[in-house]
């Protein structure tokens, strides 16, 4: 058997760290939605700020909308394995 010096790792060369991250198959990049502006009250309803006052950076609004979403979706998926979970009790 052949022994191999081991290799240090490079340093990330600065064209590396600049290249774009492909987006992963299936999501969708539209730069136009990204720029649209995010109105946070209506995806808050139950609270009593304007929040769009109180967050006016994008990025921010962006977040939080996507927070919002994936706990909508968490309840979903939570109720789904509730039943499933329900009904593989019944055997």
């Amino acid at each position: 058997m052949i022994e191999q010096e081991p290799v240090p790792p490079q340093p990330a060369s600065e064209e590396s760290l600049n290249a774009e991250i492909p987006a992963p198959e299936g999501v969708e990049t539209d730069p136009a939605a990204e720029e649209e502006e995010i109105d946070l009250n209506p995806l808050f309803p139950e609270e009593e700020t304007d929040l769009n006052e109180l967050f006016p950076e994008p990025e921010l609004r962006s977040l939080l909308k996507k927070v919002q979403r994936n706990k909508k979706d968490l309840g979903k998926m939570k109720d789904r394995f509730s039943e499933s979970f329900d009904d593989g009790d019944a055997d």
